[in-house]
């Protein structure tokens, strides 16, 4: 229905300015407008926020690349809460609103591009028998709830329509996270970037962070000035031009955890190895007496890297193998034993992965398990490490993750990019994981005992069904 509105909508405004004449020729009215104001909410991040008077987050980057081969500056105009926002793309006193919903009462006063992003809602809690779930939840498992959600966003009238629900607006995230924490309300529903975000920044004991999956709204849209629609045409031009390489970048870049990914060649070498040192030398040795120096010293340098590599890789997917793994867990439990603090360790399977290997080949799920860790790693910082453990299983050490809600946000987060679509050649093919979490010491205090603690939650995630994430237990 929401598809429906959207395509009349559009159908209508082009109709309208074909019969009155009234569009602009694009090129003279950007000479005309070269300043675009854009309305900047408080508490958008990772989405949208001000620092030293420039735009940062996924909308920013995204409107500089739609805007770049356009003649416009771009003003980032603060506009207060989010309802003040909308107020000030009404009056006109910001000219562009990103990161909108459609809805026709917004479509009185607003002007819609082409929808440049999707994203989920979701819902936090701290008390885990508030919400009847299994992953994810629906609009129904709200019913009876106290809920809150920032003033005017798109969901409100769908939410206060659910019987017995009480809705409580707030002005800005901070308030109703208070309010969450002194139990005047049992559930705050807000987007997942800006929930998984708010959690990174500030960590809430106890938290639970789950997809609200069947709420509408989840396509994003730049709101534009009614009367600005050359602007709306411009836009749409830039947006048709944005590549999937070029979201993707975005998307990783701002959903979420810092995303560097990897380690340096200078690190690897640092890796202490146990094994193959010998044959390493004696290689060298041989190989240094039948060729030129300069030439030996350059192949020498090559050899101990990728023997290093070899040694502690896997050979598929490049990623850390059990050996490095097992390294890196000795080194997290001996940083956290000093420090006294907390780490995690995540234990990752692969759901229906086996059933396309059947279908499509072992090329076709080689290539699928590429793809999926490198997703992975996109979705994590430079200090952790995944691991493929073997087949389509996989093991995740979060260093630097000392809590639970922090690391139940980044399972969540893994949940619900790993289950996006993957492009292997011709195919378009899905997959979905479950996921068991384990932290040091609550869980184990040996290498051992935290794998196998987080192998025994990840099977009651699958046991939940599937594509979901588990504690493990005490």
């Amino acid at each position: 229905m929401t598809t429906i509105k959207h395509l009349a909508a559009y159908i209508a405004l082009f109709w309208m300015c074909a019969v009155s004449g009234a569009v602009l020729d694009t090129d003279e009215w950007l000479a005309e407008h070269d300043t675009v104001r854009v309305g900047v909410p408080n508490n958008l991040m990772p989405l949208i926020g001000i620092e030293n008077g420039d735009g940062v987050g996924f909308d920013a980057d995204m409107l500089r690349l739609i805007t770049q081969h356009v003649p416009v500056t771009l003003e980032w105009t603060s506009c207060g809460s989010w309802s003040q926002c909308l107020v000030a793309l009404q009056e006109r006193t910001i000219d562009i609103l990103p990161s909108m919903s459609y809805s026709e009462d917004r479509s009185r006063y607003a002007s819609f591009t082409q929808r440049y992003w999707s994203m989920p809602w979701a819902v936090l809690y701290l008390n885990k028998e508030a919400l009847d779930s299994r992953g994810s939840v629906s609009v129904g498992n709200l019913r009876g709830q106290r809920l809150g959600i920032i003033e005017d966003y798109s969901v409100v009238s769908l939410l206060r329509n659910q019987r017995g629900t009480e809705v409580i607006e707030y002005p800005v995230i901070d308030n109703a996270i208070n309010a969450l924490k002194e139990n005047q309300i049992n559930v705050y529903v807000d987007s997942l970037p800006i929930l998984v975000y708010e959690l990174q920044n500030q960590p809430i004991a106890n938290a639970q962070l789950e997809v609200l999956d069947d709420a509408p709204g989840q396509d994003l849209f730049f709101g534009v000035r009614s009367d600005w629609q050359p602007l709306v045409v411009t836009l749409n031009k830039g947006i048709d031009n944005i590549t999937q390489s070029q979201q993707n970048q975005l998307r990783n870049k701002w959903y979420g955890y810092e995303l560097q990914t990897g380690w340096s060649d200078e690190e690897l070498i640092q890796i202490a190895l146990k094994v193959g040192s010998g044959v390493v030398l004696v290689f060298l040795f041989i190989a240094f007496r039948n060729s030129r120096l300069r030439r030996e010293v350059k192949l020498r340098k090559d050899a101990e890297k990728r023997i290093r590599y070899v040694a502690t890789h896997d050979e598929l997917t490049g990623l850390p193998n059990r050996k490095l793994l097992s390294d890196r867990l000795d080194q997290a439990i001996l940083q956290a034993e000093r420090s006294n603090k907390a780490f995690a360790v995540m234990f990752l399977d692969l759901d229906g992965f086996k059933q396309i290997n059947d279908q499509f080949g072992h090329e076709v799920g080689d290539e699928l398990l590429i793809h999926a860790s490198q997703r992975m790693q996109s979705l994590l910082r430079r200090s952790d490490t995944v691991c493929r453990y073997g087949g389509d299983e996989f093991v995740i050490l979060l260093p630097t993750t000392p809590t639970t809600s922090a690391a139940l946000a980044v399972a969540r987060k893994l949940v619900v990019h790993i289950a996006r679509p993957y492009q292997i050649g011709t195919h378009m093919l899905e997959v979905s994981t479950s996921i068991g979490v384990s932290l040091f010491p609550q869980h184990g205090s040996d290498e051992n005992a935290l794998l196998r603690a987080a192998d025994k939650a990840m099977y009651a995630a699958k046991d939940a069904g599937k594509n979901d994430v588990r504690l493990a237990a005490p």
